[in-house]
């Protein structure tokens, strides 16, 4: 697991989300710095064989997208550093489909991207 990636969520690795709106906030603020890290790494070239189902993943983006849509962005971390322990994080799906849903949640635009 990224160790920098990891650190940026880290504090705000709280699955309840049972915390004042500021604080979810600043979680939200760790999403963005989430990203734009993110965005500096490079998805492997080679595909790695997940030990249990190829799709795995995709249940870990319908839980983000849930957290998202609640707006509780503590979830929403703590979902993300689950998909970067379960699942091999840097494969181009992988990776292309955080980079996506980060985008689209965070309401990123393609010109303020990095």
């Amino acid at each position: 697991m990224d160790r920098e990636l990891q650190a940026i969520l880290k504090p705000y690795d709280k699955w309840d989300n049972d915390v004042d709106e500021e604080t979810n906030l600043r979680a939200k603020e760790a999403l963005h710095g989430f990203y734009k890290t993110l965005l500096n790494r490079t998805p492997a070239t080679n595909y790695e064989k997940d030990n249990i189902a190829h799709f795995r993943y995709l249940h870990f983006f319908v839980e983000v997208k849930k957290a998202f849509e609640e707006e509780k962005y503590l979830r929403v971390c703590n979902e993300l550093l689950s998909l970067m322990h379960y699942v091999p994080f840097f494969q181009k799906r992988v990776y292309n489909n955080t980079v996506k849903i980060l985008e689209t949640f965070l309401q990123i635009e393609e010109n303020d991207r990095c």
